[in-house]
């Protein structure tokens, strides 16, 4: 696979909120395991911070359990990400007792709200956020302000330099204010992005909704019938068989001529509700007045019975703006073997040939191709 093709098939896969909050977890939960990992050793080092090494190695093992099972275990990975969000607000609780503003949290805490939206979403992105903010407010000004690892040496040296104290102060209130800063900008980015991708998935989805029907009918279209017909070979078994039906509509031309286009619209509408109504039915508008109707693994006396329902159910169809109009078709059908001869020329080829055959028998029947026919 080329960098072109890896890129546009990650692209797509981003644009998916399911695995990009897994592919995300998984790329996090590692980089967090490598930069605990480093801390930890080097805290277990340190006789005076041999605790902080013990939790570090804890969070270690956390970040590449959930590293381990969002890449292998696809059923939970929402679970996974939860478990995630809880250790991040638990580890950065322990730094805030450990280190508070005067460690090296305020480096890092400012790209939790990022992180949080762009990762979990908008929901998930408050749940991880907000509770990291209610943290950072307790151990940085109350109740818990109080009980850091070193509360009571930083307030001894604030007590002797008044100035050292107002700057900690003011330090604290700046990192309170731009963590608020940040989550506001995190939300409104990942609120940008949710309603940009959720634009883009509509008009990708319209876009491959047009490109496999018939914008009239609201019937599959030529695309759509190759693809069908493809997946109907790729998972071909033994003694399957398709069943195809080629309708034509009789002297439709004289129908816009006589009636209008409009008019000639609404037969064509109608037809199609017509062949429609047979639940195991794939119908494919072929183009202007011809449909293509196929049914999985059917016999010929049954595929014969349909065509004849759908031929006089057509013939009897009335309208209200035109009492007494009356439309046919010609039903061109035949019954294939689906194996490794199958193919949508040979289909399309017998059917149309069957068509032309009712056509030329007078119109308004039903007619089958022959067996020798399908072999030829």
């Amino acid at each position: 696979m080329n960098i072109k093709k890896l890129v546009s098939k990650a692209t797509d896969g981003l644009l998916n909120d399911s695995f990009r909050q897994s592919f995300l977890v998984m790329v996090l939960s590692g980089m967090l395991a490598i930069i605990i990992g480093i801390s930890a050793v080097t805290h277990l080092i340190s006789d005076e911070e041999k605790l902080f090494g013990i939790i570090s190695i804890v969070s270690f093992a956390i970040a590449v359990a959930i590293f381990l099972l969002t890449l292998f275990v696809n059923k939970y990975r929402a679970v996974w990400r939860r478990i995630f969000m809880a250790a991040i607000i638990l580890f950065f609780g322990y730094l805030c007792y450990d280190g508070g503003p005067d460690g090296f949290l305020h480096i890092w805490i400012l790209l939790i709200p990022a992180f949080s939206f762009i990762t979990f979403g908008l929901g998930e992105g408050f749940v991880t956020a907000v509770p990291v903010f209610l943290v950072m407010i307790a151990f940085f000004w109350w109740p818990l302000a109080d009980f850091r690892k070193y509360a009571a040496e930083q307030a001894a040296f604030d007590t002797i330099d008044q100035q050292v104290a107002t700057f900690s102060t003011n330090f604290r209130l700046r990192i309170t204010l731009l963590y608020i800063v940040c989550v506001f900008l995190g939300f409104f980015s990942e609120l940008v992005r949710s309603v940009a991708a959720k634009r883009l998935r509509s008009y990708t989805e319209n876009f491959k909704y047009a490109s496999m029907h018939d914008t009239l009918t609201g019937l599959a279209n030529q695309n759509y019938l190759a693809k069908y017909l493809d997946d109907i070979n790729a998972n071909r078994k033994e003694n399957a068989t398709l069943g195809c039906l080629f309708v034509d509509v009789d002297c439709f031309k004289n129908v816009n001529d006589k009636y209008g286009h409009l008019f000639g619209n609404v037969v064509l509408i109608r037809i199609g509700e017509i062949l429609s109504q047979e639940k195991e039915a794939f119908v494919c508008r072929w183009g202007g007045d011809e449909y293509v109707v196929c049914f999985a693994n059917i016999s010929e006396d049954v595929l014969m019975r349909i065509g004849e329902k759908y031929r006089a159910e057509i013939a009897a169809c009335r309208f209200k703006d035109y009492p007494k109009f009356h439309i046919t078709v010609s039903v061109g059908a035949v019954v294939l073997p689906v194996d490794e001869s199958f193919n949508f020329d040979h289909v399309l080829d017998l059917a149309d040939f069957a068509n032309r055959t009712a056509k030329n028998n007078g119109k308004n029947n039903v007619s089958i191709a022959k067996k020798d026919q399908i072999s030829a």
